[in-house]
């Protein structure tokens, strides 16, 4: 055993190595292993990035900037996955200073707003609306919290009523199922109210219009985070709306919407229109603005867990990733950032370092 842990077991660096795959995936950092095999299908930059490093000293890799930055969240990770300490006599004593200045100077990491986890908020691994239900945290905790993302292997329990947890589990692909055969119907109605070319034109513009509505909707309704009541029910309010996504980001059961939390704002989206606007052209507006929610939904989901080559998703996904690792009160677009750059809530003044 080592003086510096120990509790913990030891493990040669050519132990470690054998552990290099998905199924059992160790990295070393500063001397010590950590058994990551759970986060691997969560990590944010995919499983690809992971399986590289698997088995091998990490200490250098996690501070290298041009490859891969790193928050302080992730280092929080990475610390919870603690399982040993490498032999003494293996012992790297070039990579002690690595430890201290993450481990001792947070602020050392890559720049982030979010914090540092506390054993006083609620607990991933217990039904969650029961603890959140039942809390008495002041606002300014439980926004610095709620905000500071976790991570456990599989999904999060919300509800201890397994027939009210169903309702709150989504697979990505029953968005589509749900929402296209209503806008075929409503394809199939308007298109007989308006001549065709008018239809056409303002789907479109319901096409068109939908990244303001999305980034509009995150911004002022998902994150109205500082304004919302003091209280425990605006705290449960807040959590079950958009709170639990942030939370837990890397839950894939709960990154698209459940069919009724979405069916519910369509409708106070269409009924309003319909009052206002006449039949066919309401009908284009809502066959483009919900073709676009099944885009913005399905994006949603493959951006926390597809690995992609193209350039442009890479960056989005980045995009959307550091509004959930770094900053989360920029970075409102989730299909384009194009209004986060009309309104300034990009991260291009926030500082790397």
């Amino acid at each position: 055993m080592t003086k510096e842990s120990p509790s913990k077991p030891e493990y040669s660096r050519n132990e470690v190595a054998t552990h290099n795959s998905v199924d059992s995936l160790w990295v070393i950092f500063s001397n010590k292993v950590y058994d990551i095999t759970s986060f691997v299908p969560d990590h944010p930059g995919g499983i690809e990035w992971l399986a590289k490093f698997g088995g091998q000293d990490i200490s250098f890799v996690m501070g290298d900037e041009d490859l891969h930055a790193h928050t302080q969240n992730a280092y929080n990770m990475l610390f919870s996955c603690e399982i040993g300490v490498i032999k003494k006599e293996e012992t790297w004593k070039n990579t002690k200073l690595v430890f201290a200045e993450i481990a001792k100077n947070p602020e050392l990491a890559q720049f982030d707003m979010v914090g540092t986890p506390s054993k006083d908020f609620l607990d991933p691994n217990k039904p969650l609306f029961s603890q959140i239900w039942n809390s008495n945290f002041s606002k300014e905790f439980y926004i610095q919290q709620v905000h500071i993302p976790r991570h456990i292997a599989g999904n999060a329990v919300l509800f201890e009523n397994k027939y009210l947890e169903k309702f709150t589990m989504t697979p990505w692909y029953l968005v589509p199922m749900v929402w296209l055969p209503m806008i075929y119907l409503m394809w199939s109605i308007g298109i007989t109210i308006i001549p065709r070319e008018l239809f056409y034109k303002y789907f479109i513009t319901g096409v068109v219009v939908w990244p303001l509505f999305e980034y509009s909707m995150h911004r002022f309704i998902f994150h109205f985070d500082r304004n919302i009541p003091d209280g425990t029910i605006a705290q449960v309010t807040h959590f079950m709306l958009h709170g639990f996504h942030h939370f837990l980001p890397m839950d894939s059961m709960r990154l698209v919407m459940p069919p009724a939390l979405s069916c519910f704002i369509g409708l106070c989206v269409y009924t309003p229109l319909s009052y206002i606007i006449p039949p066919g052209i309401t009908h284009a507006l809502f066959c483009g603005l919900a073709l676009m929610y099944i885009v913005y939904d399905e994006t949603h989901y493959w951006l926390h867990h597809g690995y992609f080559k193209y350039d442009f998703i890479k960056r989005l996904k980045s995009f959307h990733l550091e509004h959930h690792y770094r900053v989360f009160n920029r970075g409102y677009g989730v299909t384009s950032d194009l209004w986060d750059r009309v309104f300034g809530t990009t991260f291009d003044d926030i500082p790397a370092n």
